[in-house]
């Protein structure tokens, strides 16, 4: 432990610099999301149904969160691509639905594609039963690498195909 505190604490700024550009933005996120989720809001109102909010990453966070803080008509399906947003609802850092309270009634079916390599991708089903589908991938990727790989992977677009309106 004190060979590796050492370590750290000699490198501290150049390991904040490399851990910074990820976690700043779900930090931003989740300080101040709202001009995000309304964009999104208003984003949506302009497209014509049926509408399908794909979100990789944070961008799954995002889409999740919009989603259940009110009703977006149009919208289908939402699918979730290695994300964080299970892992945040159950640790409760979540913005609009708090631990253990349910996924709420208008939000539509949600697929959820995450690879058990990517350590940054959580599955949702076990928490939301009857509510989300997961559907673990596998790139053959190590992680970080694994967090990008999914769009390299047919499994994510068969899964897609199979769940598009």
């Amino acid at each position: 432990m004190r060979l590796g505190s050492r370590y750290a604490v000699r490198r501290r700024r150049a390991l904040t610099d490399a851990a910074h550009p990820a976690a700043g933005d779900i930090l931003k996120y989740l300080a101040r999301g709202d001009a995000v989720r309304r964009d999104l809001r208003d984003l949506v109102a302009t497209l014509p149904p049926p509408v399908v909010l794909l979100g990789h990453s944070l961008g799954g966070v995002i889409c999740l969160d919009t989603l259940i803080s009110g009703r977006l008509p149009g919208v289908e399906l939402l699918v979730t691509v290695g994300s964080q947003g299970p892992f945040l609802y159950e640790t409760g850092a979540l913005p609009s639905l708090v631990h253990p309270d349910p996924l709420p009634g208008h939000v539509p079916p949600w697929l959820n594609l995450y690879d058990r390599r990517d350590l940054l991708g959580h599955a949702a089903e076990p928490l939301f039963p009857g509510r989300a589908h997961d559907v673990a991938t596998d790139s053959r990727q190590p992680f970080p690498v694994a967090h990008s790989a999914y769009w390299s992977d047919p499994a994510v677009y068969r899964a897609l195909a199979e769940r598009l309106p």
